[in-house]
């Protein structure tokens, strides 16, 4: 059976709302279903049945049909919330990924090595990492833009779209850093 012929069987009980996450304008909710499946595929070739996953289906009360699906390896009894959590949580990786390359240079690398590209992006992430921390500290509310004030940052330090000028930036004092460490 297809997900799609699943989803149009179940009962109207089995549709609840949930909210997500605050959107940039409202809160980001819709309907969705879950039910415990086997996934099917090239099944007659295997000796045993495969194992039951959660089939989460989303259903927004204006489209006629469902629009998404996902199959999730969580435990049998996670809550409706937490799956659709799970699911939606690829925003987020998709929002830090852009920003890992536009905000700190991520795609910028050039070399030809596993290692350099490998040193490029361990100091790239380490520098979201740090960043990331810092909004935290200053208590970003849920529906915050996901950069710090630029007045909270001294003129070096702004992200690259913000700064206006070219001149050279200040060294950095590792003992200052270390010493306002908490």
């Amino acid at each position: 059976m297809s997900v799609k012929e699943l989803a149009l069987q179940l009962k109207s009980s089995h549709w609840r709302t949930i909210s997500w996450r605050e959107g940039t304008n409202k809160t980001l909710r819709s309907r969705f279903a879950c039910v415990r499946v086997r996934a099917a595929h090239d099944d007659q070739k295997r000796t045993s049945l495969r194992a039951e996953e959660w089939l989460l289906i989303e259903w927004p009360r204006a489209e006629p049909e469902p629009t998404k699906y996902w199959l999730l390896s969580l435990p049998a009894d996670t809550a409706l919330e937490r799956l659709v959590d799970a699911a939606k949580m690829r925003w987020r990786i998709e929002h830090d990924y852009h920003e890992l390359k536009q905000e700190f240079g991520l795609s910028h690398y050039e070399g030809r090595g596993w290692r350099g590209f490998h040193h490029h992006a361990t100091l790239c992430i380490a520098a979201y990492g740090f960043l990331m921390a810092q909004r935290l500290k200053e208590g970003c509310k849920k529906n915050c833009s996901g950069r710090p004030k630029a007045s909270s940052l001294s003129k070096d330090h702004q992200p690259r779209s913000s700064r206006q000028s070219t001149a050279p930036r200040a060294r950095l004092d590792s003992d200052a850093a270390i010493s306002n460490c908490p």
